[in-house]
Formats: C-alpha cells, sequence, structure tokens
C-alpha cells in the first residue's frame, strides 16, 4: 500500500515510488528531518531516471546520478532551473547520508524543492497546465523540554 501525500499525489499516476518517497519524507521530517532528506535524495533519483526513460534516454538504472543529470543537461531534455532543483536534492541526501546532517529548516525547503520538480514534471510529461495548489507542510516537530532517562544510577 503507498502512503498517501498531499504534496506528491498527484505523480502517481507516473510511478507510485514518487508518492512513496515523498509521503515517507514528509513523515520521517518530523521525527528525523536527515531519514527526510535522504528519502528525498532517492526521490530525485527516481525522477531523473523516470525523465530520462521519458526522453528514450536512460542508459542504466545504475548510472550515478551526476552522470545521469550531466547527460539530461547536456541533451536539453532539463533546463537550467530543474537542474539546479535536481542538483539541490542530490546535495542535501548525500550530505545528510554521508555527513550526518540536516535540520528541519534544510528538510522543510527541501520537500518544497522536491514539490517543485515533480511540479515540473508533471507539466513537462503529463498535462502542460496543471496546478498543483499550496504546499501543505507535514506535521511540525515535536520539541522536547526535558528529557528523562529515569532513574539516577547512583
Amino acid at each position: 500500500m503507498t502512503p498517501h501525500s498531499a504534496n506528491f499525489e498527484f505523480l502517481g499516476k507516473h510511478d507510485v515510488q514518487l508518492v512513496r518517497l515523498g509521503a515517507l519524507a514528509e513523515r520521517y521530517f518530523k521525527d528525523d528531518p536527515n531519514t527526510s532528506l535522504i528519502k528525498l535524495r532517492q526521490f530525485g533519483e527516481v525522477l531523473a531516471q523516470l525523465t530520462a526513460a521519458k526522453a528514450g534516454l536512460l542508459a542504466s538504472p545504475e548510472e550515478p546520478q551526476a552522470d545521469l543529470l550531466r547527460r539530461l543537461k547536456f541533451e536539453r531534455v532539463v533546463p537550467r532551473e530543474a537542474g539546479e532543483l535536481f542538483y539541490q536534492l542530490r546535495i542535501a541526501g548525500n550530505l545528510a547520508a554521508h555527513a550526518q546532517t540536516g535540520d528541519y529548516a534544510e528538510a522543510l525547503s527541501t520537500l518544497k524543492i522536491a514539490r517543485q520538480l515533480g511540479i515540473w514534471f508533471e507539466r513537462t510529461f503529463g498535462d502542460a497546465r496543471f496546478s498543483a495548489g499550496a504546499f501543505a507542510p507535514p506535521s511540525p516537530p515535536v520539541v522536547l523540554s526535558s528529557l528523562s532517562i529515569g532513574p539516577s544510577w547512583s
């Protein structure tokens, strides 16, 4: 069963993986912005592969993301603005995965970037007049004022 996502549901007709990864990124935002960023990196990979497939340029699912994005740019499949958004997703996800970085502000802005890429994809390969409506922010993080770690071990 694919999770529901107010921000990515429209992409389900192209690939349910996009909805699943977007919904997971939204869900993890509240408790683990680092994992949210990693899911958004995966979202960007799937979206880039779908873009290449739609353009008849998918060489291999194992092609490194940076190489694929360069080819899509070189072949003029992806406009400069969309290419920059793909790049931002890739870098934020790489830092989250390899340097264990990522805070709530970065995860929220990266969710918005991923949604913008999804809208670009839909308008390019689906309905050119598509309107996504307003971005639906995920549940806000729970701020813990104090942590109780149990009895003292003196």
